[in-house]
């Protein structure tokens, strides 16, 4: 499971509204952060500090939007994504 310590819940307050933080389902998160370790993701905690709200869909969608997300950058998306964790935001498309 993520652990988060004080700077990272400082970032979360920075980059997220109160109201969005309180939706955050710790069950849910923890299957994604397991599947994105099965993938390889090692900056996962990264894309949940900068992309919170993706993780807030339940985890089958997650994973259905990341799939995708696979896709679309290809064999290499390990390092295209953690080069530019901004391409998570292909997510959004489906």
């Amino acid at each position: 499971m993520i652990e988060l310590n004080e700077i990272d819940i400082k970032i979360l307050k920075e980059n997220f509204d109160e109201d969005l933080i309180k939706q955050i389902n710790p069950e849910n998160i923890y299957k994604i952060f397991a599947y994105l370790n099965n993938n390889g993701i090692y900056y996962a905690k990264d894309l949940f500090l900068n992309s919170l709200d993706l993780f807030l869909y339940p985890n089958e969608i997650f994973i259905k939007k990341f799939e995708h997300l696979k896709k679309v950058l290809g064999e290499e998306f390990l390092d295209k994504l953690g080069e530019d964790t901004s391409l998570i935001e292909i997510m959004y498309e489906i």
